[in-house]
């Protein structure tokens, strides 16, 4: 099964090694476990702090940040339908770090910025 989310992970990456202003904003290092409606589940890691960006599926990099959030949540957020907070809060979107860190998500889940048509 594909996860929607697929294509707004692959724009970050794009986004991330292009926008040397937005590594600097992030400055932080997530790790997502996507959740599909199957009950299968998709790693992605998105490293803003390294010299070198990185958007991927490497699952053994450190990272500051773990997220637990399925599909359709991530793409209400990606969005602007849900907010990554309002997500937090109410219990569909798990959160292990600093919460203040991860607020920096919302810099790179900006809804302004993507591209892709969901």
């Amino acid at each position: 099964m594909g996860f929607k989310s697929d294509v707004i992970f692959e724009e970050i990456k794009e986004r991330i090694q292009t926008d040397k202003d937005l590594v600097k904003k992030v400055g932080t290092s997530f790790r997502m476990t996507i959740v599909g409606t199957d009950g299968t589940s998709k790693v992605w890691t998105i490293d803003a702090k390294s010299a070198e960006p990185y958007v991927g599926d490497d699952a053994t990099r450190p990272v500051e940040i773990e997220i637990n959030i399925k599909d359709a949540d991530f793409i209400s957020i990606a969005q602007g339908k849900l907010k990554p907070d309002q997500a937090f809060m109410q219990g569909k979107m798990k959160l292990k770090g600093n919460i203040a860190k991860a607020m920096k998500l919302r810099t790179i889940l900006d809804p302004k910025l993507l591209k892709a048509k969901l």
